[in-house]
């Protein structure tokens, strides 16, 4: 069913330079949080606060069950959503960014006289405040960027603009996380173990996401009169969220395309849990070295958006995703199966620190060309739903990304722990007081986890199934061309 009985007809939306800034600086607080949990925060509980790998367990999937409802019910709310001032997304947006940040940087301060039982309690409260703050702007923030242009291809170079902030942020994290906070010293043979190092660190990064976020929502509030397309549709009430998922469910390039990308993001999400214990105790970095690794692949940050948007335009969105995923997908693989085989350098020889950073950065460009490219195709899938429902519900759809989002941290984390659990690794640990065996598994379990994440991954982007030309037709009939 097109919609063409409520939708007014709209130009092709040129999106500016300083708003396409704007709007990419709203990764800020998202990239904070996702860096500050994906790579920080099980060894942080786990290992430096003694919390056991269970628990933590336990207290992320509560997190997922909530997300679970709170991602879709928030996309159909925004969705349904009218201000002559704000727009659909605006108002959620600034709504959620204060409650966000405070939850943030008190997760990451605990008392230091609280028990075991409550530290997981302090734990899963501020997990939770995090998770649904993060709901209440991401959801719209990630919808947005949908709206703000109907053009095939700049749908994508909005994406990489976006992506380009992203890992801006992230290479933040990392610079005042490993040098200013956590650097090494002689009280530690590794700076990541230094428990107090961390709020002060958490509370910078959250400031600077902060910061971006609320650009975001005040540099881009001009196009809310751009954005008027369907102000006279019907609306839902957020009760009927899960009655519309089940329309999102039987557009199948929705389907394949949240399978592949929840998929990929999961095996991003375990090797990010994993990565510290990698640099602490398989590789033995110090920490200008974990510097130098992690850093590495963001001098492959434009080239990698420039060829997102390029290789999309020349070769169509999915065989580019394909390509993309799979050089991730062997940068996952090639380096541990080398350690196994015994192909690496020895620990402490330079050689093994920059062979780890070009895997690290081809890997980085294979896994930032997939999501850039993804999040452009959810844009069109909006337009096949809306021809078939009557309704444009991108906060719908990307409800579904955001929820992936995480379940890549969720799912990674859970794992990541099973895998220290299996391996029975050892807590609060110097790398030379940890069984060489415990750390070739490691290793192993790296190796099986990419394996099995990245083929099936691999897998539903191929059955993805819209092409430009079966695009370009379904916007003909939406009359917005």
């Amino acid at each position: 069913m097109a919609s063409t009985k409520t939708a007014l007809p709209v130009k092709i939306r040129q999106v500016s330079i300083p708003t396409k800034a704007a709007y990419g600086a709203g990764q800020g607080l998202i990239s904070v949080k996702n860096m500050l949990f994906h790579f920080f925060f099980l060894f942080y509980f786990s290992n430096v606060l003694g919390v056991s790998e269970g628990l933590v367990f336990i207290a992320t999937m509560i997190a997922l069950f909530v997300d679970a409802f709170s991602d879709p019910i928030m996309g159909q709310i925004s969705d349904n959503y009218r201000n002559e001032k704000w727009g659909r997304r605006h108002k959620f947006m600034l709504w959620g960014i204060i409650p966000t940040a405070i939850a943030l940087v008190l997760l990451f301060a605990p008392p230091t006289s609280l028990s075991a039982n409550g530290l997981f309690l302090w734990m899963l409260f501020f997990l939770l405040v995090v998770r649904i703050g993060l709901t209440i702007y991401g959801v719209p923030y990630y919808s947005l960027g949908a709206e703000l242009s109907t053009n095939y291809n700049e749908r994508t170079n909005i994406v990489s603009v976006r992506e380009l902030f992203n890992n801006t942020f992230n290479i933040f994290v990392f610079l005042i996380g490993f040098i200013i906070f956590l650097p090494d010293s002689p009280a530690f043979e590794d700076g990541m173990m230094n428990q107090a190092g961390y709020a002060p660190f958490v509370l910078t990064m959250t400031i600077i996401g902060v910061i971006g976020s609320l650009i975001a929502v005040f540099g881009t509030r001009h196009k809310v009169t751009d954005i008027r397309r369907y102000k006279g549709d019907d609306r839902n009430h957020w009760r009927e969220t899960f009655r519309e998922l089940k329309k999102a469910a039987n557009i199948r390039p929705f389907i394949w395309l949240s399978g592949g990308y929840s998929l990929i993001l999961i095996l991003y999400g375990a090797g990010s849990s994993l990565s510290l214990y990698m640099g602490v105790y398989l590789w033995q970095l110090s920490q200008g070295a974990k510097t130098i690794v992690t850093l590495a692949p963001f001098l492959l940050l434009i080239p990698a958006v420039i060829l997102a948007s390029v290789l999309a335009a020349k070769m169509d969105k999915k065989p580019a995703t394909l390509l993309f995923g799979a050089i991730y997908l062997l940068c996952n693989l090639i380096p541990f199966a080398a350690y196994l085989m015994g192909w690496l350098p020895p620990i402490g020889d330079s050689r093994l620190m920059w062979i780890i950073a070009a895997f690290n950065g081809l890997g980085f460009l294979g896994l930032t060309g997939v999501l850039v490219i993804s999040n452009s195709m959810l844009a069109d899938v909006a337009d096949m739903m809306e021809l078939r429902t009557g309704k444009r519900q991108e906060g719908l759809l990307y409800a579904a990304f955001s929820f992936a989002q995480k379940l890549t941290f969720a799912v990674g984390l859970a794992v990541a722990s099973l895998t220290l659990m299996v391996l029975s690794f050892p807590k609060q640990l110097e790398p030379s007081q940890v069984a060489q065996d415990t750390i070739d598994g490691l290793a192993t379990a790296s190796l099986l986890t990419a394996l099995i994440f990245g083929l099936a991954s691999l897998f539903c982007f191929s059955r993805y199934q819209m092409t430009r030309e079966e695009h370009t037709e379904i916007q003909r009939k939406l009359d917005i061309l």
